[in-house]
């Protein structure tokens, strides 16, 4: 039973979680449940199941993708647009003064330390999701390999993400549009590699950019580029904000240069640290690549198409997870996903780990979150105090 929400109660809905959101998409998944189904009855049990479903199975970020969704359902397409936009005002406006202050604040040395201790933490974080993710998405011997093939690409740069990316979509779409053409067909069977419902990948992964001529100059230009950068992630990439990791990277630092791999890595763990979702960090590169401007550009460039995706699913559920097309591209991506988040994992130990501690906190976290499903957070906080104390013991 779905009970209708003012946008007013939508609105404080949202800026709650945009605030007490920390721990990631599947935790304010969670709470959301809590508190939507059991306390405000906005929803039935089923019906939250069958959204937070949905966006999982949407490119973008879980948590606000749910909560476009839930708005939608509750109070209309404003209700929808406005549960986005307050959800990500709040870690919007941290990530902006986080990119103001961020100079002065690698200037300090234990500030400094601290950074240097959660990204270390970090490198952790990313690989046990990695392995977590591996755990339900690859049914196979084949996806295995394949998964440690693409890693292997990746990571040895004999590919770039958005071919290897496209060549999974690519597989994956002929794969679909096959079981469509075999189910059209009466008393055709489907064949051995029919999708169950349970085996479906809500995964993610980052699909070619589109290159645009930059024809403008200035600041308009260089706006216009983060439009360019964020835009086909925001709007291709499935599985969350970790996901988007390995497609954010490939743009920012190697491909435009904004940012080096320490101060990349800085981003990422702000983003975790921050209520709100990972890929918030696009807020805080376009911060340090056009000031305000930049950060407002990149986060609505990041999170505006996958949120409009969203709301024209939401009108037509059903027909959405039904689609083998859709299907065939989500089980297809699978290895090659994987074999990003790995790639990524990797990249960042290279710019993260410099001494033999920074080993030893990217193990801990490694370890704690494959053993219990605690909030990165506390990781990666605990990763900075680790390592200052380790400065000031060996310093004593």
């Amino acid at each position: 039973m779905i009970t209708a929400a003012s946008l007013g109660a939508v609105l404080r809905l949202a800026l709650y979680y945009g605030v007490a959101g920390f721990g990631g998409g599947y935790s304010v998944l969670a709470q959301l449940r809590r508190d939507l189904v059991d306390r405000r009855r906005w929803l039935s049990s089923d019906d939250f199941l069958v959204l937070a479903e949905l966006s999982k199975s949407l490119p973008g970020t879980p948590a606000t993708t749910l909560l476009a969704l839930i708005g939608q359902r509750v109070a209309g397409v404003r209700g929808g647009l406005v549960a986005a936009a307050a959800f990500l005002l709040p870690s919007t406006a941290l990530m902006i003064a986080c990119g103001a202050a961020y100079s002065l604040v690698r200037r300090v040395q234990g500030l400094s330390l601290f950074f240097d201790g959660m990204n270390a933490a970090m490198v952790g974080v990313v690989g046990a999701v990695t392995i977590d993710l591996g755990r339900s998405a690859l049914r196979s011997r084949g996806n295995v390999i394949a998964a440690v093939v693409c890693g292997l690409l990746l990571a040895a740069r004999l590919v770039s993400e958005p071919i290897l990316a496209a060549a999974a979509i690519g597989i994956g779409a002929v794969r679909g549009a096959s079981r469509t053409s075999r189910a059209a067909r009466p008393g055709t069977p489907p064949g051995d590699d029919e999708p169950r419902h349970s085996e479906r990948l809500h995964g993610l992964a980052p699909v070619p950019y589109v290159a645009i001529p930059l024809v403008l100059t200035g600041s308009l230009a260089t706006l216009a580029a983060l439009v360019r950068v964020f835009v086909p992630i925001g709007a291709t990439t499935f599985g969350g904000g970790l996901a988007m990791i390995p497609a954010i990277e490939h743009m920012v630092v190697l491909e435009q240069g904004w940012l080096d791999p320490k101060a990349f890595a800085d981003a990422i763990a702000l983003g975790q640290i921050t209520p709100g979702p990972v890929a918030i960090c696009a807020t805080f590169i376009g911060y340090r690549v056009a000031g305000v401007a930049g950060a407002l550009v990149a986060t609505v460039a990041m999170f505006a198409p996958a949120t409009v995706i969203a709301l024209v699913a939401g009108h037509s559920v059903a027909r959405f997870r039904a689609s083998p097309l859709i299907e065939g591209v989500l089980r297809t991506l699978a290895p090659a996903i994987i074999g990003m988040l790995g790639a990524a994992t990797f990249s960042l130990a290279r710019a993260a780990v410099g001494v033999p501690v920074d080993i030893v906190l990217a193990v801990i976290a490694f370890a704690v979150l494959l053993v219990r499903p605690v909030s990165p957070m506390w990781l990666l906080v605990g990763g900075g105090l680790t390592r200052l104390a380790a400065h000031w013991v060996t310093a004593m």
